[in-house]
């Protein structure tokens, strides 16, 4: 399925292609971004034809948007995602990567508080 080559794609095409045209982002805009990378994400970790491989791909994708995610609501002031909010946002993920995700994003919240 050649994940990082798409992964790479999206990034080229939600934020690389623009830079030219536009050197600023607001933090609205990156909240934006980041939302359809998490998007991407779960689809890709829901797909049955993504391998294995793959899915540890899009699961690390997923928890490092997430940790980048919360990092720029906090920054804005706004509430970064609880529990509740990860645990839907992972619903469609297989099971076996959503302890994994989780266990990075608790991490994330321990080095960062």
């Amino acid at each position: 399925m050649g994940a990082p080559l798409e992964f790479s794609n999206l990034v080229e095409e939600l934020i690389v292609h623009d830079i030219t045209a536009k050197h600023e982002r607001t933090v609205d805009e990156a909240v934006q971004i980041l939302w359809k990378v998490i998007e991407e994400a779960k689809t890709n970790l829901a797909d049955e034809r993504s391998t294995s491989e793959d899915k540890r791909h899009w699961a690390k994708v997923l928890c490092d948007t997430i940790a980048v995610l919360n990092k720029l609501l906090y920054g804005k002031g706004e509430k970064p995602l609880e529990d509740e909010d990860l645990g839907t946002l992972l619903q469609k993920v297989p099971k076996k990567f959503r302890s994994t995700i989780l266990r990075e994003v608790k991490k994330w919240r321990k080095r960062s508080s």
